[in-house]
């Protein structure tokens, strides 16, 4: 894959922090002598408070910024997964696609007949790794890999306030990577059956909050998110029918940096006639 196609971030990325770091760059320089910081420098320091945090319990970077600055840095991570790895990446729905292979084959205890380069034919056709009979099954993967997989379920109204701005921090944004996949994230889809309601259900639940299941065909707006297991896999399956996983990854096309061309499905360019 053209690393164009999975990286459309950086051009957000260095216009953002240009602007919420300017303060920060003249105020550190002023206590350098010798050397000349960069924005790429301060944005360094910045992570380096999280990282030490993280590894040792505290950092002394972080004492060198304001909470103006860190709410900038916050949202620097929402450009950056969501022009990378989720609805505003060409190529999110595509990477995400052999894992809904996966859910559907575990919801209607089928295996999947017809591989593609999405899943792993040697693991999914053998009943030991890829088992089609239990009651509770656990996978663990990268943050930005259950981006795709949210992107690829179409779970619009996390995409509902559209693109995100490289000028500005959207004061009510639906996409907020800090809260979709902090460190630990836990991503549930639990089946459930309610006298409420006729059938088995479906919900997905992310960090302890029920997402609506609205941009999913068929699944209507319900106080506990819940949807009929049937309906939310023939959407799915639909969903998996029109992406179109080869033109995504290895198909000709190419889009230009920044918001002059944009998605908000995790699609690329449509395929020619």
């Amino acid at each position: 894959m053209a690393p164009g196609k999975s990286s459309r971030s950086l051009w957000y990325l260095n216009k953002w922090t240009a602007i919420y770091l300017k303060k920060a760059l003249d105020r550190l320089q002023r206590h350098l002598n010798g050397y000349e910081l960069t924005i790429e420098d301060v944005y360094g320091m910045q992570q380096m408070c999280a990282y030490e945090t993280v590894a040792i319990g505290y950092s002394k970077f972080c004492e060198l910024f304001t909470e103006k600055e860190w709410e900038g840095f916050n949202y620097s991570f929402d450009l950056t997964f969501w022009y990378d790895y989720s609805f505003g990446a060409p190529v999110a729905r595509a990477q995400g696609y052999g894992w809904i292979e996966e859910l559907i084959a575990r919801l209607t205890h089928t295996k999947i007949t017809d591989h593609n380069p999405a899943t792993n034919a040697t693991l999914d056709d053998d009943p030991i790794t890829f088992p089609l009979n239990h009651p509770l099954y656990v996978d663990a993967t990268h943050d930005a890999v259950v981006l795709t997989i949210l992107t690829a379920l179409n779970l619009t109204n996390l995409a509902a306030s559209g693109p995100l701005p490289w000028t500005r921090i959207p004061r009510h944004r639906s996409f907020e990577v800090s809260k979709l996949v902090p460190f630990a994230t836990n991503v549930q889809f639990q089946l459930l059956q309610c006298t409420s309601v006729p059938g088995p259900q479906i919900r997905i639940i992310i960090n302890d909050g029920v997402v609506p299941l609205t941009g999913i065909k068929g699944c209507l707006e319900h106080p506990d998110g819940l949807c009929p297991v049937d309906t939310f896999v023939n959407a799915q399956k639909e969903l998996l029918a029109e992406t179109d996983w080869d033109w995504a990854c290895n198909g000709n096309w190419t889009v230009p940096e920044g918001p002059e061309w944009i998605t908000t499905t995790g699609s690329p360019p449509e395929r020619p006639n």
